[in-house]
């Protein structure tokens, strides 16, 4: 059984997903139990996984403030109910996709299973922009360590943000890419079409949801001078947000007077094509536990140029799959900007590389077989002659 607290289309429940369709693929029967409706949901049943929404009262308001410690006590709150949804259900696993899975970590403990936690987030994703108090991370990071029988993360700056500078996790298992993107074969001019964006402009692409982490604001600030200074170069951002967050992203621009040369797309279905719509892909965040996007531009043949922040750095190469940036420099990301636009040699050169990279280390394919071997590992659970 997969616990997947987000039934949003964010990172983790597209990882999650994934995740729950190896399983299935090498033979265990699947259950995935979300702590919260919401659209992620149909695509996990569409693959043919049993959904469930753990019941709990949700009496707490949903806003900014102390927000990580209000899920800590939902979790605390709901662990009965996910405590007899694991009775019912009465799986051999249960694997733990997101930090913020206490009840399913306490049911299984209470159960006596065996259960795999795979780390996907940073304080300063889950908690700096929720304000959460300094009790939670020791409560967490306790519960942590006496609940997982294999502890997983998705990059070694992850394991380290949540667990302490000197954390060891059993395994390091990065998120992947679908198959899908390695296959996008549109030219950048076709791929435009389906987003209106000018066929003749050298466009830079911002993949991601609309929050503060992301970067957004310091992104634009940096390439104002760049669109003033060359007028055949766009932006094109995709990805939803909070209204306050999105109105205050258009006021950014508008202020800034870049109005008319960037795109808000909004939430985007095909991806693959957007990406190769691109001339480049910034990945500007000022925190970043993994970095997605970035191995989605990989596998698509599109150039990176990414702030060195968490597994960013473990992602890109300088000089070799893409371009580091200082988050907050300015100046740096609008320079590697203007060399990478100006040098088509060398895109095509990191292009190469890159594709290279994410084949071998990023494919979906490889993800799966990895989780799978995982849970595996964990009671020696074999799905030929015990699903789960």
């Amino acid at each position: 059984m997969v616990a997947q607290h987000s039934a949003a289309l964010d990172g983790s429940a597209h990882s999650g997903l994934l995740l729950a369709n190896g399983l299935r693929e090498a033979g265990w029967d699947t259950h995935v139990a979300f702590g919260f409706e919401g659209p992620i949901i149909e695509p996990y049943a569409a693959a043919g996984h049993e959904t469930h929404v753990v019941p709990h009262d949700n009496w707490l308001r949903r806003d900014r403030t102390h927000q990580f410690a209000k899920d800590v006590w939902l979790e605390w709150r709901k662990a009965s109910a996910f405590e007899a949804l694991v009775g019912e259900i009465q799986p051999d696993i249960v694997y733990l996709n997101t930090v913020v899975s206490l009840a399913g970590a306490l049911a299984a403990r209470r159960k006596r299973l065996p259960c795999v936690w795979h780390l996907r987030e940073m304080w300063a994703d889950v908690g700096g922009e929720m304000h959460a108090p300094s009790w939670t991370v020791p409560v967490v990071q306790r519960v942590i360590r006496g609940h997982a029988d294999r502890l997983v993360a998705n990059s070694t700056a992850t394991a380290r943000n949540l667990m302490g500078s000197e954390a060891v996790v059993d395994e390091v298992v990065p998120n992947a890419v679908r198959a899908a993107f390695f296959e996008e074969a549109r030219t950048p001019a076709a791929a435009r079409v389906a987003f209106d964006l000018p066929a003749d402009a050298s466009v830079v692409g911002v993949p991601g949801t609309l929050r503060p982490m992301k970067g957004h604001p310091f992104f634009f600030d940096a390439l104002a001078p760049v669109l003033r200074e060359r007028d055949e170069v766009c932006v094109a951002v995709t990805g939803e947000g909070t209204e306050s967050f999105t109105a205050r992203l258009r006021e950014q621009v508008r202020t800034l007077g870049i109005e008319s040369r960037v795109h808000f797309l909004g939430w985007v279905d095909d991806m693959p094509a957007f990406y190769r719509a691109c001339d480049l892909v910034c990945v500007p965040s000022r925190a970043e536990p993994f970095g997605r996007t970035a191995i989605e531009a990989f596998a698509t043949g599109t150039p990176v140029i990414a702030t060195a922040v968490g597994g960013l750095q473990e992602i890109v190469t300088d000089g070799e799959t893409g371009r580091l940036v200082p988050y907050g420099n300015e100046e740096a990301l609008a320079a590697a900007v203007r060399q990478l636009l100006g040098r088509p040699a060398l895109r095509q050169k990191m292009v190469n590389h890159a594709r290279q990279v994410a084949g071998e280390q990023y494919h979906e394919r490889i993800y799966k077989s990895r989780t799978a071997d995982v849970v595996r590992s964990v009671g020696g659970c074999d799905p030929t002659s015990n699903p789960a």
